[in-house]
């Protein structure tokens, strides 16, 4: 075993976060650990890589084994550039270089001198030899892979250090640590600033490292693809899962089945024996008193099971009805976004209907987030057209938290345009875990994931029908993820949200809006669908499948025409869609009116309601049955 420990406790004066755990870890082994923030999973790591010591139990690790711990990531050196940065990992084979241009000088001088099994030529063989065993061919093109697999380009290899931000400095660090290959890998939260490709490729990665790896991460997805093994720790407890997440996700509920209904049992039995001994007792008799402590004493060495646990706390979010809006929710017209001379979104057309959950995603710093913000009204720095449909009413879910309050219950309770009372505020609060005299803290020394509970609960109060959310998973524990999906899963708005949380664009999102190879592209179905697309693309790259024969300029052209005609038949449609949605929503609010039935005009009102209902169905149909017609054609 590289890893075993055994009944280990770990506390801090009188609060206990470890108590009495017990595993082992294998050579090579791939283990997930997982747990509520603040529940001793980096207190884990800091046990494994000896930087505390336990209060009691024993934690064995191999002998010379060398462990690389993500917090403790190697020094750069900030004037270097990167990849001088990434090459001081491999100084032993630089040394060796030096070595054998040295050998080869000396054999090249002494030339006729030297015979085949001359001192200086066996030597140089071997040192020949060792050099290769060991990478000397390969690590210049393994440094350049490895920063291109964490996002950097080939002109960032000569950058210095300094001039990179705090996360990409962050990546080289990583980049550096994998390089080194030690025995174990210690990863808090491998993929925080990381963008969905860099993800994938440090996972193949992962999958495939010669070695024992332990990572800590929120990332569910993440998980699912590395992982053969999950640790979780709850309630000072570690519990041992084999399988990926999803596995464990499984596992978990049967456990917690299966230990109600034992509990429950044992306590019926409990309750069984003390009736019995309680009637024992009553008879006053000598052989049933005798009888009353024989069972007393079977029940006081019975083994009683641990009452499961219903006190850990979790957030309940359920965005409430909100208003229908039009059909049409949204309309991206000839759409263009430009930073000086880099362009980020060009001559884009793009509609969001109701009910769609869109997700977006791509590269770090590709233009996620302008695009939200240009959808939201905030940007306007654009061309082309952004068309919000009837009766739509957003809210934007921001990375950068915006608060207008000191306290956490001041936030909720002086909200623009509600007028709670502090029973109400507090409630609210307490279903998304602000508690006791957590409602009084300042909102500046609330943690990440605080904050983005509470930004939560303030996008849930405002009744929108159209969330515009930017990574709203960031600083969230996995429990609160799961609640997230559930809520915006049930939701009967629209959505549209940046991600990079793969688990939650397969789960939640029905639509996608991708920044790849220099252009923004739409895919109708969530990550998984993208994925299996962007793979048969791929093969028929590769397989050189050819598609259909073009046909005949004279034929292309006229369905080019066609289409253009059909195009212009569907936008006039649009327009009366969104026409006939006005006056049926000004002829319901006449309708609610209550003396709307003693006015002479109510028959004719109804009258006019019921045609135009009856206009909106059919040009909603014709609507669909154009789409269908250009979708098939294009």
């Amino acid at each position: 075993m590289l890893i075993t420990a055994s009944n280990l406790t770990l506390s801090f004066g009188a609060q206990t976060i470890l108590d009495t755990i017990s595993f082992s870890v294998r050579k090579n082994e791939k283990i997930g650990i997982i747990g509520r923030n603040g529940v001793g999973k980096t207190t884990l790591f800091s046990l494994i890589s000896g930087q505390l010591l336990p209060t009691s139990g024993t934690l064995r690790l191999s002998s010379q084994i060398k462990i690389g711990l993500l917090s403790q990531m190697p020094l750069l050196n900030m004037e270097q550039n990167a990849y001088d940065n990434l090459l001081s990992v491999f100084q032993s084979l630089q040394d060796m270089e030096l070595q054998l241009q040295n050998m080869q000088q000396k054999i090249s001088a002494s030339a006729h001198s030297e015979t085949e099994d001359s001192p200086l030529l066996n030597n140089y063989a071997r040192l020949a030899e060792t050099y290769e065993n060991q990478g000397g061919y390969s690590y210049h093109s393994r440094i350049r892979g490895m920063l291109s697999g964490f996002g950097f380009s080939q002109k960032d290899l000569d950058r210095p250090v300094h001039t990179f931000s705090a996360g990409q400095q962050n990546k080289i660090a990583f980049a550096k640590l994998l390089l080194e290959e030690p025995d174990l890998l210690l990863l808090d939260e491998p993929t925080n600033f990381f963008d969905i490709a860099s993800m994938t490729w440090l996972e193949n990665y992962l999958k495939n490292y010669i070695g024992t790896v332990l990572i800590i991460s929120h990332d569910r997805y993440f998980l699912d693809n590395i992982v053969e093994k999950i640790f979780e720790i709850e309630n000072h407890q570690l519990h041992i899962y084999h399988g990926d997440y999803t596995t464990y996700t499984k596992l978990k509920a049967q456990r917690q089945t299966l230990h109600q209904a034992q509990y429950q049992q044992q306590q019926k039995e409990i309750a069984r024996q003390e009736e019995i001994i309680a009637r024992f007792r009553r008879y006053n008799r000598e052989k049933s008193i005798k009888q009353a402590e024989s069972r007393q004493k079977a029940l006081d060495k019975m083994q009683l099971l641990p009452k499961p646990n219903t006190s850990a706390r979790h957030i309940h979010i359920s965005f409430p009805a909100p208003s229908r809006s039009g059909k049409v929710v949204l309309e991206m017209m000839d759409l263009s976004k430009s930073f000086g001379s880099r362009s980020i979104i060009k001559h884009f057309f793009h509609t969001v209907y109701r009910g769609q959950k869109t997700g977006i995603f791509g590269a770090n710093g590709i233009g996620k987030s302008t695009l939200l913000r240009i959808i939201g009204g905030i940007d306007h720095d654009f061309t082309g057209e952004i068309k919000h449909g009837y009766h739509v009413q957003s809210a934007f879910y921001e990375q950068a938290f915006s608060f207008q309050h000191e306290t956490v219950l001041d936030e909720i309770l002086f909200l623009e345009n509600h007028a709670f009372t502090v029973d109400e505020a507090r409630s609210y609060l307490a279903k998304f875990l602000f508690t006791a005299d957590d409602i009084y803290k300042n909102i500046s020394v609330l943690s990440g994931g605080e904050k983005s509970r509470l930004s939560l609960l303030k996008l849930l109060l405002q009744k929108a029908n159209l969330l515009l959310l930017d990574e709203p998973t960031n600083h969230l524990d996995i429990s609160s993820m799961n609640a997230l999906e559930e809520a915006l899963a049930d939701y009967s708005g629209t959505v549209i949200m940046v991600s990079h949380d793969r688990y939650f664009l397969n789960n939640v999102c029905d639509s996608l809006l991708v920044f790849e190879n220099g252009t923004l592209n739409a895919y109708d179905g969530n990550y998984a669908y993208y994925l299996q697309r962007k793979a048969e693309e791929s093969l028929s790259t590769e397989n050189n499948i050819s598609f259909p024969a073009k046909k005949d300029k004279k034929t292309h052209v006229s369905q080019d025409t066609s289409l253009k005609k059909t195009r212009k038949e569907l936008r006039s449609l649009e327009e009366e869609i969104h026409h006939l949605e006005t006056t049926v929503q000004q002829l319901e609010e006449q309708m609610c009116q209550p003396d709307f039935y003693q006015s002479e005009l109510h028959r004719q009102v109804l009258a006019e309601y019921t045609v135009t209902k009856e206009k909106l169905t059919q040009c909603e149909n014709n609507w669909l049955m154009l789409a269908e017609t250009i979708d098939s054609d294009s």
